[in-house]
């Protein structure tokens, strides 16, 4: 498929899944896709790999036919295609902007990988310590980002930091207790879920 023409963008994923801030994103610069959705089984054969080496979801496939994995490299990929969707290259906020994405990316992912797959990560002996610290890293990556909300993560409006932010909140194995003493969170999550955007991406899988 790499360097194949296509018409539009095509994102390889799973409803409300990795994909979701992707599919955000390209519904809040207007920009029409096709969403292809990939199995958890199908992600692991050989046919994926030649897509994805690291059998991961998502994938994003450019109209030029050109494939980018891993969610911060086609984050970065649509800012740039579609300069509307965050800070402008040089303005400081920016530079806040890849700060909370990486504390995103790095810290609160793995945690929440962590809590919701334990076994990949310690014998049964060792699950619920390691889970316990995985909550408590989780804590500390919401208490930084609360913190930076005001009311969005870059201001006043939502952009492309704040659509990877309420997909992450989706992940929360428990989000009321996450938020309840987190009320700039709180309020954060019930404005984006009531979103236009997240509203219709949420809705094109039902």
């Amino acid at each position: 498929m790499q360097g194949a023409v296509m018409a539009k963008y095509q994102i390889m994923g799973r409803p409300l899944a990795g994909s979701f801030f992707a599919e955000c994103l390209l519904h809040e610069a207007g920009v029409d896709y096709e969403f292809v959705w990939i199995s958890n089984t199908h992600s692991k054969k050989d046919e994926f790999a030649n897509v994805n080496p690291m059998g991961k979801i998502p994938v994003l496939v450019s109209p030029d036919g050109h494939q980018i994995i891993e969610t911060l490299a086609i984050l970065n990929h649509l800012i740039e295609a579609f300069p509307q969707l965050a800070p402008k290259v040089g303005d400081a906020r920016r530079d806040v902007m890849w700060q909370q994405l990486s504390v995103m990316a790095t810290s609160l992912y793995p945690a929440l990988h962590r809590i919701h797959h334990t076994y990949y990560y310690a014998p049964e002996a060792m699950m619920d310590d390691v889970r316990a610290m995985a909550v408590e890293a989780t804590g500390q990556c919401w208490n930084y980002l609360e913190n930076q909300l005001g009311p969005y993560l870059g201001g006043d409006a939502p952009s492309a930091a704040d659509f990877y932010l309420i997909m992450m909140t989706r992940w929360a194995p428990d989000l009321e207790a996450v938020v309840a003493e987190r009320p700039r969170l709180r309020g954060f999550v019930a404005a984006m879920e009531a979103h236009p955007t997240v509203s219709a991406v949420k809705n094109s899988h039902t």
